[in-house]
């Protein structure tokens, strides 16, 4: 069995991210006039520190390991995360398995991520992200993510985006999330290099509930860029 921290490949994987795209994820067009830009800056590297999102500081920790057993048959990808900001507070944590078998990779368990939220210490909601199994796309090495976003009260779905505004060809890895509610997106998150954007609705209820699902997703070490 084998331990390895992966602080440094996370850090270089995600500066070699920021300088290969610089184009914003593509967005439904009702989306981009309606809701707010908001970038979100400094939770570009490093496992701990401070952010700074529409004019208010946070706070954010994260890791990442990987276990390898018998000489990389299995090997298992495991990480946490957390952030306060503005009396919003998330605990989050994701694993997966892959069987190795020469150059073949397979899912012995597929990538899944949680977090729950807390609001001046009441819990409020949670996020759970999964990947996508079984379709053409995944067949292909895509790494299509869906799941729901619980907050508040009211449930919205979660979409992983592969395309940039430039209509390039799609990514296989998640280049940003997108937030719906009654088949309709209400924002999004674009994780595309050091520094992330928040595409914010302008609705304080869903603001808040972007707010949170989109600061889990960027304090995520994803073993899908960081171990592609």
């Amino acid at each position: 069995m084998k331990t390895m921290a992966w602080a440094g490949l996370a850090a270089a994987a995600m500066m070699l991210s920021g300088c290969i795209r610089e184009s914003r994820i593509a967005l439904p067009s009702d989306l981009a006039v309606t809701s707010e830009t908001l970038e979100l800056t400094g939770m570009g590297l490093g496992r701990r520190g401070d952010f700074l999102l529409a004019g208010t500081e946070g706070r954010f920790t994260r890791g990442a390991d990987q276990l390898s057993f018998h000489n990389a048959f299995l090997v298992r990808n495991s990480g946490a995360g957390s952030f306060s900001y503005a009396g919003l507070e998330g605990a989050c944590r994701y694993r997966e398995n892959a069987i190795n078998v020469g150059p073949v990779s397979v899912d012995a368990r597929p990538f899944a991520y949680r977090c729950f939220f807390g609001k001046d210490g009441a819990p409020v909601g949670e996020l759970v992200i999964e990947e996508e199994t079984g379709t053409v796309g995944s067949m292909l090495s895509k790494r299509g993510r869906r799941g729901f976003l619980l907050f508040d009260g009211v449930r919205y779905e979660v979409t992983s985006i592969h395309r940039d505004q430039n209509g390039s060809l799609a990514a296989a890895t998640p280049l940003g999330y997108r937030f719906e509610a009654d088949g309709r997106a209400v924002g999004a998150v674009d994780l595309n290099g050091t520094n992330k954007t928040l595409f914010a609705p302008r609705d304080r209820r869903a603001r808040e509930a972007v707010f949170a699902g989109g600061l889990a997703l960027s304090v995520l070490w994803d073993p899908a860029v960081i171990n592609p």
